[in-house]
């Protein structure tokens, strides 16, 4: 998730940083053989400075290194083992865990908060306006850098690419200790994809409305934190609340600061990348999201 796409800031700083012989090296034999031949006597670093107290369940871990995780799951028919699987997956509930109360004599009916039908209907509805290229680089002025992307200025970038078990390790430790901030939890399918994450050694949040299932993924010890936001408000207020909730994360010393925010929600897209822009991090440009969720602007861009 946070290898995929990294910071531009080449056109930040014409010199680039230099790594600091005070920083302590925890590398593993395995791991330097990744480095043979490219980085002469030197080894990269790859500490994580900062990253916080939580750990995830390590009862749980074992059991998620299997190949056997998928959504949605078959579910066979119990009355014939004949039959063909059949899958568990409902199209009606939009991925969102947001609640509110059914419509007066309909006790199964429910109401989209005013996040979803903006969401829906006019995609990013009154969520900000994308940064211009200036305000962007401002923002990424602002913040201090990520320990996630400290460590990757110190590995060589051609070593990143490469395919061998060595360079796969190196990814899995670079990756372990990071932050990540999940943008709405999905249905409760979506939990391996939790599991899988706190097996890989992340910290991860979940930013969705009060009730939602995953909040008690805390206290199984699968999440780091779960962040409470009223997500039946407008996009502009969860927009503003969900900065100011990111923006405390590690000042509790329960996780680090915040290395990256993701989602696999749809209509949370339009969302995560202006929350990704405003932080300063890396992520999909709000304008082009906004272009693929559009099918008339989508067509203009393509022609």
């Amino acid at each position: 998730l946070l290898l995929s796409e990294r910071f531009n800031t080449d056109h930040l700083d014409s010199n680039p940083s230099t790594p600091n012989p005070s920083t302590p090296v925890t590398m593993s034999s395995t791991c330097c053989a990744c480095f043979r031949g490219l980085t002469g006597n030197k080894k990269p670093e790859v500490h994580r400075r900062r990253s916080g107290s939580w750990e995830p369940n390590a009862s749980l871990i074992p059991n998620q290194m299997t190949n056997a995780w998928a959504s949605p799951v078959p579910r066979a028919y119990p009355t014939s083992s004949q039959a063909p699987a059949d899958l568990d997956l409902v199209m009606s509930s939009m991925d969102s865990d947001v609640q509110l109360a059914p419509s007066r004599g309909k006790s199964n009916a429910r109401r989209h908060s005013k996040f979803e039908i903006e969401q829906l209907t006019m995609s990013p509805g009154s969520l900000p306006k994308p940064l211009t290229a200036h305000q962007r680089e401002q923002a990424i002025r602002r913040v201090e850098p990520t320990a996630t992307f400290e460590m990757l200025n110190e590995v060589p970038e051609d070593v990143l690419d490469e395919a061998s078990p060595q360079a796969q390790e190196l990814r899995r430790k670079l990756t372990k200790g990071a932050t990540v901030v999940f943008v709405s939890a999905g249905y409760p399918g979506k939990r391996f994809i939790y599991e899988r994450a706190a097996a890989l050694g992340v910290k991860s949040v979940i930013l969705d409305h009060p009730d939602s299932w995953s909040k008690n993924l805390v206290d199984e010890g699968i999440i780091a934190k779960f962040l409470p936001v009223d997500m039946g408000q407008t996009s502009e207020e969860v927009f503003k609340d969900a900065v100011h909730a990111i923006s405390e994360l590690g000042k509790d010393g329960i996780t680090g600061k915040v290395d990256g925010v993701v989602t696999f929600v749809e209509l949370s897209v339009p969302l995560t990348s202006r929350l990704a822009e405003v932080l300063g991090l890396p992520g999909m440009s709000p304008a082009a999201v906004d272009a693929a969720r559009d099918k008339h602007r989508t067509r203009a861009a393509l022609k």
